[in-house]
């Protein structure tokens, strides 16, 4: 059996210490949270997407890290952003299935 639930859970823990330790931290110190939003985030969905496509290929749970992935960011966004952030949280969710594409395409060529 592939290791879904071990990479799904990683992968949360990650986007999730993403999500929520680095805000906090990174406006205290007086960083703009543009570079959070456009580019941290998505880079972290996109790394955890080809991770979890790699070691899991797609089939119909795949769908489940997207939707975490979003789900996750909504308190993050009340907490540290404001409503005009939700616009990114479809950009999150688009940017995981494209990870998990990714990672799929290398995993086929194992």
């Amino acid at each position: 059996m592939k290791p879904l639930i071990p990479a799904l859970g990683a992968a949360l823990i990650l986007t999730g210490l993403v999500y929520y330790l680095l805000p906090p931290m990174f406006l205290q110190a007086g960083g703009p949270a543009w570079f959070l939003l456009l580019a941290v985030n998505p880079l972290t969905c996109l790394f955890c997407g080809i991770v979890f496509g790699l070691l899991c290929g797609i089939k119909k749970s795949a769908i489940l890290l997207p939707i975490f992935a979003g789900a996750g960011f909504i308190p993050a966004m009340y907490l540290f952003y404001n409503d005009s952030a939700l616009v990114y949280l479809a950009f999150y969710v688009i940017t995981s299935v494209m990870g998990i594409g990714i990672g799929w395409i290398l995993y086929l060529k194992k």
